[in-house]
Parts: C-alpha cells; sequence; structure tokens
C-alpha cells in the first residue's frame, strides 16, 4: 500500500512568532518496506561443520580416549579440535558408531589441549567436553547430560577489558550473577562460558569498574555460540555540541499541539516529544532548523509504543522532498536506511537487517553520521551499518517515526543532540 504524504503549514506562522529551532511538521512515506530477510545474526552462530578445521594428525604414538555412551543414543560422529581453533575438528570414529551402553578406544592423539565433541546419526550435539588436557590414557563417559546445556565464547575486540559478563534471561527482571568470576576477558582476547542452559538471553559485558560496554537482547543460545563484543565507537574528535534538547520544556516549539486526520504533534511533556501516527503506512518527522551542516553526528532516544510494527526515524536531507531516513523497529529488532530523492523513494541504502543491540521493549539510541560522504548507522552506541553516499551536501537533521500494517503508534523522543564537525 502507498503511503499518504502529508505536508503541514501550521508551523510557519509559529516559527514567526516564536524562536524555533524547528520547521513545520513534515511527514512523507517511505515505500512499503521490503520484508525483513531471514538473518543468521552473529552473535548466535555455532561452530562449523567439520570441513577444513586443523585437526591432530595421527601418529604412531600418542594419547588414547575411551570413550563409554550412557546417553541413551547411539554416537555417530567424534571431533576433536584444539581450543585455539574457531572449527571444530574432522571426525574420529569413521566407520565405527558407539552404540548406547558400548565403550570404544580412540588413539594415537597427540598430546595437547582440545575440545571434544560427540553427535547422534543427524549430527545433533549429545556432549561437549571442553578445553581438556589430553596426556596418556584418557576416559570419557557420555551421559548426555550437557545436551541442553550451551556455551558462549566471547571475543574482546572492544577497548575496555571485560570484568564483568551477564547472562540473563529475558523474563528476568535482573541481570542476576557474573559469569566470569575471577576471569578478565583482556583487550584482544576470548573467553569460553560453559553451562549456560538453552534459553534466550539479555547478555551484557561491563569493565572491571562495571561499566557497560555492549548489552545484546533476545539471543537464544543453544550449543555452541560466539559474540564479539566491539563496545561504543566513540565521538569523533572534532565533534562539537551544537544542540542538546532534553525535552523538559518546549522554549524550542516542538508539536505545539498540531493534531490532523492522520498524525497528532503533541507538545513536549514529562520529558519527551510524542507523535501519534494515527494512520497505517504513514511516516511523519520534524526538523530541527537551527543550522545546516555537511559533517555531523545526531542521536536522539526513542521508545515505541501502540504498534508492533512501527519504527523510530532519525533522519538528514536538504529538505522534505529529499532525506536520508534510517528506522529501527524495536519489536522485530531491525533496522534499514530509506533514501527520499525529489520527492521519490529510491531501493533502499541499507535493507532490513537485524540487529541484537536494538533493545526490543525499552527505549533506544540511534544515531546517524555523515563524515566524508560514509553515512553510519549506530543504536545504543554500536555501530551496525555503513554506506558511501553523498547525494546531499548538506542539510537538516529530523526526529519521527513510521507505521506500516498497524495504525495508532505513538513515538517518543528525548534526549536529541546534534554535533557539527569542525
Amino acid at each position: 500500500m502507498n503511503r499518504l504524504r502529508l505536508i503541514s503549514i501550521a508551523l510557519i506562522v509559529l516559527v514567526l512568532a516564536t524562536l524555533a529551532c524547528k520547521g513545520g511538521g513534515t511527514t512523507t512515506p517511505p515505500p512499503p518496506p521490503t520484508s525483513p530477510p531471514t538473518v543468521i545474526v552473529p552473535t548466535n552462530t555455532p561452530r562449523p561443520q567439520p570441513t577444513s578445521a586443523p585437526t591432530p594428525e595421527p601418529q604412531s604414538e600418542g594419547v588414547s580416549l575411551e570413550i563409554t555412551n550412557y546417553s541413551g543414543v547411539d554416537i555417530w560422529y567424534v571431533q576433536i579440535s584444539p581450543v585455539k581453533s574457531d572449527q571444530w575438528g574432522d571426525d574420529w570414529l569413521g566407520d565405527a558408531i558407539i552404540s548406547d551402553d558400548e565403550t570404544y578406544v580412540i588413539t594415537d592423539i597427540p598430546e595437547g589441549k582440545y575440545d571434544v565433541r560427540a553427535l547422534d546419526e543427524n549430527e545433533n550435539q549429545v556432549e561437549v567436553w571442553w578445553e581438556v588436557d589430553f596426556a596418556g590414557e584418557m576416559t570419557w563417559t557420555i551421559t548426555g547430560e550437557t545436551a541442553d546445556l550451551g556455551s558462549l565464547e566471547v571475543f574482546n575486540e572492544s577497548d575496555e577489558d571485560i570484568g564483568y559478563l551477564y547472562i540473563s534471561s529475558v523474563e528476568s527482571s535482573t541481570w542476576g550473577d557474573d559469569w566470569l568470576g575471577d576471569s578478565i576477558i583482556a583487550v584482544g582476547e576470548s573467553y569460553i562460558v560453559e553451562g549456560i542452559p538453552n534459553d534466550t538471553y539479555d547478555i551484557k559485558a561491563t569493565t572491571l569498574e562495571d561499566e557497560l560496554i555492549e548489552v545484546l537482547y533476545n539471543v537464544p543460545l543453544s550449543g555452541a555460540n560466539t559474540w564479539t563484543v566491539v563496545g561504543k565507537t566513540p565521538l569523533p574528535s572534532n565533534a562539537v555540541l551544537r544542540f542538546d534538547e532534553p525535552f523538559d520544556d518546549n522554549r524550542n516549539n516542538w508539536g505545539v499541539a498540531i493534531e490532523g486526520e492522520d498524525v497528532f504533534y503533541k507538545p513536549p511533556e514529562n520529558g519527551e516529544y510524542c507523535i501519534l501516527i494515527k494512520r497505517d503506512n504513514f511516516t511523519a518527522w520534524e526538523w530541527y532548523e537551527p543550522f545546516r551542516t555537511d559533517e555531523f553526528v545526531a542521536e536522539v532516544a526513542c521508545t515505541v509504543s501502540g504498534a508492533d510494527d512501527a519504527s523510530c526515524g532519525l533522519g538528514f536531507g536538504p529538505d522534505g522532498d529529499n532525506i536520508y531516513w534510517y528506522e529501527i523497529s524495536p519489536t522485530s529488532q531491525t533496522f534499514g536506511l530509506f533514501v527520499l530523492e525529489n520527492d521519490e523513494w529510491q531501493d533502499m541504502l541499507v535493507e532490513w537487517d537485524t540487529s541484537r543491540n536494538i533493545n526490543p521493549n525499552g527505549q533506544n539510541y540511534m544515531s546517524l553520521e555523515r563524515v566524508n560522504g560514509v553515512v553510519s548507522m549506530y543504536v545504543n552506541g554500536v555501530l551496525i551499518a555503513q554506506v558511501e553516499d553523498d547525494r546531499f551536501p548538506e542539510g537538516r537533521v529530523g526526529i519521527g517515526g513510521s507505521t506500516y500494517d498497524e495504525g495508532n503508534a505513538t513515538i517518543c523522543l528525548d534526549n536529541l543532540r546534534v554535533w557539527r564537525l569542525e
């Protein structure tokens, strides 16, 4: 369905009458979104099937591993992988099968530290034995008790050592206990957390002072998983704050209670500026007007209520017919970047994708940056996408939101800040 477009002119009078920091309420629809693709989230990636992983080469003498199977299912594959490998090793059973209640011995394993995994006929994980020092004669009794337990390997590529790691069920109202104990994940290092029951979690990494580095939401964990922590991206060194709007009052004349058939721009109240979009398939925004800039960083906090598929929006462009429009849809944890040029919506610059950095149940900080012809998108401080595009040399910042299949969505905005890169 094509969205309707609404140009509000009532604000023109108000801008002339007040010290406005924005122009008239401008609404314009993006085209119907493409369906978000099915995305394999990189924060929940199982180790690959055995293809080309480094594998211990059999020698004439080495370690023996006696495996007793009490799991209740037949074991068809046993993979042995050095702990530093990011892939599982080859199968060491060959044509052999370890039936339930039977024992089998693997020989000629070079000494070393390994992860070992047992799989059934359909290559489902039965049990994993992590970080085992192989020497002499080894025994492993497989009970299948760890089949419902997963692991998370955390790679720290942020600028801070990770001192605490919280893994909390999405059903919980607290973060719970730290999973690292006395361990620290230094910058550039990794750590494996084991024994995580299969479930869906929120995951948070913090510094040695317990300050936030990065958080993920709604992450399904089962089997072996990985998370590369990148942390928040700092502002460019030449960023100068030019506008800071906490919406504690309406000195900048937002909304001024303009209500129409399709959208209601409410004046700021209780520290938020809210826009009620009554129609489905509709987009509404207002401009921040004090200056036009070419290189900038803009950030705003946003929450959505009333419609599951509604999105927060943050844009940049010279006028209502030309704008980059960055959206995040909290409920589905998806994001995309639209571009309106000469009043026509073009192909999306960034197709709908998924980010677990998006909070599906609360406030999200979304940021848009333009530097040297590169448009960058952030959520909660974490870079999630970049694209080269310099079609709008300068422009203003717009804030708002969009509806799709459902109307009556309320988009509430807070803490708008704009930095000029000087």
